[in-house]
């Protein structure tokens, strides 16, 4: 038997903060391809996409985000269908604040979170 000792290294490095949204976006190459996404989460650095394609590390590509001309971004990780992208130029923080209004997740004040999880 062993025992470890995990500490979590908190995310302070980040250079904007991330939120949660379900917003329908679309990526392309500067070739050809183009894709339909979900933005899952968004800063005014990056987003986390969730794609019906796998998409590979370094990856250069265009995010078309709602409303705003298409973003020119690099995947910095990525997964089966889920990448992380660092845009080449950040989001203005209005731009950011006016998409998580319109995407981002909302709390109903007098309800507990827990009350609002659902169990697949």
């Amino acid at each position: 038997m062993f025992s470890a000792e995990i500490v979590i290294k908190p995310s302070d490095n980040r250079r904007s903060a991330r939120t949660a949204v379900d917003m329908p976006g679309r990526i392309s190459t500067e070739g050809s391809w183009r894709l339909v996404c979900r933005i899952v989460d968004l800063s005014c650095h990056g987003a986390r996409l969730s794609t019906f394609s796998a998409l590979a590390r370094g990856t250069v590509l265009w995010i078309n985000l709602a409303g705003l001309p298409a973003r020119k971004a690099e995947v910095i990780w990525a997964d089966e269908y889920n990448a992380a992208c660092q845009f080449y130029q950040p989001l203005d923080p209005h731009a950011v604040t006016s998409l998580v209004g319109r995407y981002g997740f909302k709390l109903e004040p007098d309800r507990p979170i827990e009350d609002m999880i659902m169990v697949a």
